[in-house]
């Protein structure tokens, strides 16, 4: 200890110390697992000071023999250990997206209400208690995705408590979610596209505010890049910069490619050819970059952002949502036909309506979206009749059936039951190399190719050929796992 301490050593596990400049005493009690815990007497008196050194001594190693921590921590300091250490994890560039979701938690829920609380006295009705008052803090039931980010925050504050022996295993409780379960937001119809990107043609020309006209500029590209890349609109998308975007060569095709960072992690993504013009735009009107092309620009592997208005200023994302709204509004667009209200989150559903009716598989969009094949199938399959409705109509099956059976040339009846083997199956061969053709062109959906090659019928033996062109299809992710496998025999 310092020379300017005084000490007084009750036991070999307590003492007593004052400092020249405090009247009254600390107590150190030194715990089961080495190290010494510190705490204000709060008193000047020497035998009052004793007294509550060795009550909490006592208390500690009857805490010990039933497994609880001997010490604790008020949750508010343990919070800040949490908070500090995802906070360093984004400043040197690693950590999630998603950990300032989890800052935000903390400082605007966790540490306002448990702050005052030791970390070792949170239980299951302190938790259900903290429910009541974010209900009544949001003046509504909260989301089901809400109350994930506030679970997940609370566990990453009592995983530092439980490292650091504050509470034990046996006594940490369970987060509980009992939020409204998400339901997806509305999406736009072919039609309603066409209507929005031409209104925001010389939609920033209806204002004379500077800052509002160049929001509306780069809402204009935000709208098609989102609807051409799936992106998440946000964090995902406003956190974007010029050196995340890339040439992709493939043969004798060029493809723009971005990387995302997103809550589930950075992640690579293929732009449609439709979104290649909005980035040139951006381009256009950054003050920084005019004169420059888009390949001098990724090229240059800037470290700058995407969406900037022609002030220079980075967009605001609640200026985005703001005008999209008052967009929606002015169109009659702000509800869709199934009366959900349409964001500009719903440009990342219509962008995987539009794929999975031209026929792409959950897994190859998942790559694409950042989400699982099932979070897909939750959210889009109930879609699938108004996505396909050829397909349910029964009309594709009956076109596709005529436009094969146009295709197979049929042997002349004159001797067919003594024809050759080999003449027997070139037919089929011919017809199931014109299903796969369909099929890769498009033109055949997965079903219709099974049934076309007849794997469902006795016998099936699929040809070297027949097996290579699914294995082919597979690996350009046309063709399903579950369809490979029923092309192969399996």
């Amino acid at each position: 200890m310092s020379q300017d301490v005084q000490t007084i050593r009750i036991s070999e596990y307590v003492r007593l110390d004052k400092r020249q400049r405090s009247a009254k005493w600390q107590a150190r009690v030194k715990l089961a697992d080495g190290s010494w815990h510190r705490f204000s007497t709060k008193t000047e008196d020497v035998e009052r000071a004793t007294d509550l050194a060795m009550k909490f001594f006592y208390t500690a190693e009857d805490r010990a023999k039933n497994n609880l921590p001997q010490s604790t921590r008020k949750f508010k300091r343990v919070a800040e250990f949490a908070r500090d250490r995802m906070q360093e994890e984004l400043d040197a560039g690693g950590g999630h997206i998603v950990f300032k979701d989890y800052i935000t938690a903390i400082d605007k829920y966790l540490v306002p209400y448990f702050g005052g609380y030791d970390v070792s006295s949170i239980d299951a009705k302190a938790l259900v208690d903290f429910g009541k008052w974010r209900t009544e803090k949001l003046g509504r039931k909260a989301h089901h995705s809400t109350i994930n980010t506030h679970n997940t925050a609370l566990n990453r504050v009592l995983d530092e408590a439980e490292q650091r022996g504050w509470i034990t295993h046996a006594i940490r409780p369970k987060p509980i979610n009992d939020g409204i379960k998400t339901k997806s937001r509305g999406s736009f119809t072919r039609e309603e596209y066409r209507m929005i990107y031409e209104e925001l043609r010389g939609f920033h020309k209806l204002t004379d505010k500077p800052i509002t006209a160049g929001t509306r500029e780069v809402l204009r590209n935000y709208v098609l890049i989102l609807a051409n890349t799936g992106m998440r609109h946000g964090t995902e998308a406003l956190d974007l910069k010029w050196k995340n975007l890339l040439w992709l060569q493939e043969e004798d095709q060029t493809y723009l490619g971005l990387f995302v960072d997103g809550k589930t992690g950075q992640r690579p993504l293929v732009a449609r050819d439709r979104a290649i013009r909005p980035f040139e735009r951006q381009i256009e009107i950054n003050p920084k970059l005019m004169g420059m092309t888009l390949n001098e620009v990724i090229d240059a592997k800037l470290d700058e952002y995407v969406f900037v208005t022609r002030l220079g200023q980075r967009v605001a994302r609640a200026n985005l949502s703001r005008n999209f709204e008052k967009l929606l509004e002015k169109l009659g667009l702000t509800y869709g036909a199934d009366g959900k209200k349409r964001t500009l989150y719903s440009w990342r559903h219509f962008y995987a309506t539009l794929d999975l009716q031209r026929g792409l598989s959950t897994h190859a969009l998942s790559r694409q979206m950042g989400n699982s094949t099932g979070v897909l199938d939750r959210f889009y399959s109930k879609l699938s009749p108004f996505m396909n409705p050829g397909l349910h109509s029964g009309r594709d099956l009956r076109n596709e059936q005529l436009e094969l059976k146009n295709t197979v040339t049929v042997a002349e009846p004159v001797q067919q039951s003594v024809a050759p083997v080999e003449a027997q199956e070139a037919p089929a061969l011919s017809a199931a190399s014109k299903a796969f053709d369909l099929f890769d062109a498009g033109k055949l959906s997965e079903c219709a190719l099974l049934i076309a090659l007849g794997v469902s019928r006795a016998g099936y033996d699929p040809s070297e050929e027949l097996r290579l062109r699914a294995l082919i299809a597979f690996e350009a992710e046309k063709l399903s796992e579950d369809g490979l496998t029923r092309v192969l025999g399996g």
